[in-house]
């Protein structure tokens, strides 16, 4: 299962859907196995590959402000608003998700390099 944790935006309003989000895989015990980055197109295509194979999305999106993480379903980026943040959920920004880790007393950091 993978864990959608931040998005991390285009500045130019023409290129908004050209995000990338981040992502933790977790097992089935839910153990962190793994830590990525997907763009849109990669994560439709992983969503499609899953529905595929089990029938059902193996990503979850946890949104600001929420107490638990939600399903990210192929309907979440045709029935959204083009212009929002993403078309899933109010994920974090690389930013704020890097003060929850702070605020945590990690020694973890994240950050884009390319």
């Amino acid at each position: 299962m993978y864990l959608a944790i931040a998005v991390e935006n285009k500045e130019h309003p023409q290129h908004r859907q050209e995000y990338r989000v981040w992502y933790l895989e977790l097992d089935a015990a839910s153990n962190i196995v793994g830590m990525g980055v997907k763009n849109r197109q990669e994560l439709i295509e992983s969503l499609f590959n899953s529905y595929r194979q089990t029938g059902q999305s193996n990503w979850r999106a946890f949104c600001k402000d929420a107490e638990r993480s939600r399903p990210i379903e192929v309907a979440d980026f045709i029935c959204m608003n083009m212009h929002e943040n993403t078309h899933f959920g109010n994920l974090p920004t690389l930013s704020e998700f890097q003060g929850v880790l702070d605020a945590l007393h990690g020694q973890l950091e994240v950050r884009s390099i390319a």
